[in-house]
């Protein structure tokens, strides 16, 4: 079947061929999202996946050794369906032996710890999730479903059951005036956590999202790019797990990547010299015409 669109993937698995499994979204209720608004979550028919597969194969080589799940949360899926398009994979592309794609925490707290071990030996690893923030206040007014304490519980059994993990962390998501409490909250749940990569990004309010209304009302107000930048700075230097720090989505006004802790000191010193330098209205110009933000 064609992949729904839009498919978000991270960095790392740009370059892996993409099968949907899932369409919609479980939770489909956090403000600053409306990709999944109206669709409702349902797997896709195993005989549409098979189809798929097919078509993967006829252009695998023997470098095609990881696939990307697409879906909102295609791991919500029960773990027997997981393992039964596993198997449907491996049998006509043997060369594939992981698979990676987004997930939310309430999915993993929502598989034993067996399942998780399952889905690790079949090769599931580096799941990209949306924790967003360790910020519960954030957390909440967002609706993202989960809590700070949810993602240090859910980060550590999947530490248990060798899965590793990437974070996206949303920096602005606190609102104008509380991007330093998000920054320090989010580094010591994260770091508690501890995900293998985090991929930093820029929240950019649309017309289309449900915090447009919020932004209308008065009940939420965006921080400024300079806020913003210095938020993202608190959290780098705050951050004690290691790990890899990718802030370079098209959001992001100041773009840099590194590795916490070797490169931590020349991130922190590129945000000092650069934050100085910022064009607020350059900045809210891109974010119109690149997103159509609203502010």
């Amino acid at each position: 079947m064609p992949i729904e669109s839009p498919q978000h993937r991270p960095p790392h698995d740009m370059n892996c061929p993409m099968l949907q499994i899932a369409t919609g979204c479980t939770h489909g209720r956090c403000r600053f999202c409306d990709i999944f608004i109206d669709v409702p979550f349902s797997a896709v028919p195993m005989e549409e996946v098979v189809a798929d597969i097919e078509q993967i194969a006829r252009h695998a080589s023997a470098l095609t050794r990881r696939i990307y799940l697409t879906g909102g949360n295609p791991f919500a899926l029960p773990t027997e369906r997981l393992t039964a398009v596993f198997d449907a994979v491996e049998e006509r592309i043997p060369t594939v032996k992981g698979y990676g794609g987004f997930c939310r925490i309430m999915d993993i707290a929502r598989k034993t710890d067996d399942e998780l071990a399952l889905l690790a030996s079949r090769g599931v690893n580096e799941i990209t999730i949306g924790a967003e923030s360790g910020f519960d206040e954030a957390l909440d007014f967002m609706q993202k479903g989960h809590s700070a304490a949810d993602i240090v519980e859910q980060g550590r059994r999947l530490h248990k059951a060798g899965i590793g993990f990437t974070f996206f962390y949303l920096a602005g998501m606190a609102g104008a005036g509380r991007g330093q409490q998000n920054a320090r909250a989010s580094a010591e749940v994260f770091s508690a956590a501890g995900p293998s990569r985090i991929l930093v990004v820029t929240l950019t309010p649309t017309k289309t999202w449900p915090l447009a209304r919020a932004i209308r009302e008065g009940r939420w107000q965006p921080p400024t790019e300079g806020e913003i930048a210095r938020e993202i700075q608190t959290f780098v230097g705050a951050l004690a797990c290691p790990c890899a720090v990718n802030c370079s989505h098209d959001t992001d006004i100041i773009k840099f990547e590194g590795m916490v802790p070797a490169d931590r000191q020349n991130m922190v010193a590129l945000l000092d010299n650069l934050i100085p330098k910022m064009d607020e209205g350059a900045a809210r110009r891109l974010r119109e015409m690149l997103h159509r933000a609203t502010f």
